[in-house]
């Protein structure tokens, strides 16, 4: 009886003391594991999205009118990197005296809202009615900053005007300053020109 009493009595603050070291590695290991959660949360937020929008549509709005209107199947919001992952788009540019200026379509598109670029993928068709021509292509970028549509060099574009003009290329560049285009190479196609009348 004296043992058990004496053992229990020796046990009781190695129970004490463990119950405190266990108590430091747990800490310890929290603070490692907290580092890591911080990562993996980190990582998390720039491959799952904030938000997720099915039929979506955005109307922007710019000095009292309508700017743009924005539809897509599918939004994908990422606040951490500022972009929106949209699937199957349509958009509408209205102009200052609220007549259409672009439509267009794409499979899918990535806007970034810091820069307001945007990067169109898959079955592009942009129609610059104002302008009277179509733009096709499978990959554009428009570089907002610089107000530049271009697209990569090695894909084909194509440009069909309301007069059967057409021509396409590949390494397309479209200048909506100066309203100009070129393709970098292998431009091929049909051009129509108006005869001027002459007395």
């Amino acid at each position: 009886m004296y043992k058990i009493i004496k053992v229990v009595k020796f046990l009781k603050p190695s129970w004490t003391f463990l119950l405190v070291v266990s108590s430091m590695v747990l800490l310890c290991t929290g603070c490692k594991l907290d580092y890591k959660d911080a990562d993996l949360a980190e990582d998390m937020d720039e491959k799952i999205p904030n938000s997720v929008l099915e039929d979506f549509s955005q109307i922007v709005i710019r000095e009292g009118k309508v700017s743009y209107v924005f539809s897509a199947d599918q939004a994908k919001l990422f606040d951490s990197t500022k972009l929106t992952y949209f699937d199957n788009i349509g958009f509408v540019e209205y102009k200052a005296d609220g007549s259409t200026g672009t439509e267009g379509a794409a499979e899918r598109a990535i806007h970034d809202s810091k820069t307001d670029n945007i990067i169109f993928d898959g079955r592009i068709i942009l129609n610059a009615t104002a302008q009277d021509f179509v733009v096709k292509a499978d990959y554009l970028e428009w570089n907002n900053g610089e107000k530049i549509l271009k697209s990569l060099d090695d894909t084909e574009v194509s440009i069909e005007q309301g007069d059967g003009s057409m021509v396409k290329g590949r390494g397309f560049v479209a200048d909506a300053q100066g309203k100009s285009f070129t393709f970098l190479e292998e431009a091929s196609g049909r051009y129509y020109e108006d005869d001027e009348e002459t007395d």
